[in-house]
């Protein structure tokens, strides 16, 4: 029965990183406002959506744990090993037995990822934005706007020619 959840658990990996990595993708590309507008670093750029990974994953766990079960049971009847196991004097209620134990280490690794190493990875991720401050400010300037991007200090643009302001 190891060698079932062994392959129910890498399934269920590579299909956990596979989805993950395609949302990360499309969050990295949302979070590059931080560069163009806002004027992070790269650095904080990387840093930020890198510690975002983790709030993605946890949203997949339950997804991919399901699909990685049907693609199990699936195989096992193409190849019709449960048929060989039932006929060799093995009951039903142990294959359930073993999803029930897979299922139960999932969970477990679903918690600790959702409540503790998320919340701690995304509250270290805000913070990276509070105390990073700004490279350049050209990014923060909008042309005919009001920016208010630093406290205390407002100021209007009137023209932006090659990093050079009115």
């Amino acid at each position: 029965y190891q060698n079932f959840i062994k392959e129910i658990l890498k399934t269920f990996l590579v299909i956990l990183f596979g989805l993950t990595l395609i949302a990360i993708t499309v969050r990295a590309v949302n979070f590059l406002d931080l560069i163009v507008e806002n004027g992070y670093s790269i650095k904080t750029y990387f840093l930020y959506t890198s510690l975002n990974f983790f709030g993605i994953v946890t949203k997949f766990i339950p997804l991919s744990f399901l699909i990685s079960l049907m693609i199990f049971i699936f195989k096992q009847i193409q190849d019709n090993e449960f048929i060989i196991l039932w006929t060799s004097g093995v009951k039903k209620l142990q294959i359930v037995n073993l999803f029930f134990i897979t299922s139960l280490f999932v969970v477990t690794f679903y918690l600790l990822l959702s409540t503790i190493i998320t919340p701690w990875a995304l509250n270290k991720s805000r913070t990276l934005l509070t105390k990073d401050g700004f490279n350049s400010f050209l990014p923060t300037i909008k042309i005919q706007q009001f920016s208010d991007s630093f406290q205390g200090f407002t100021f209007f643009v009137e023209n932006k020619i090659e990093n050079k302001i009115e």
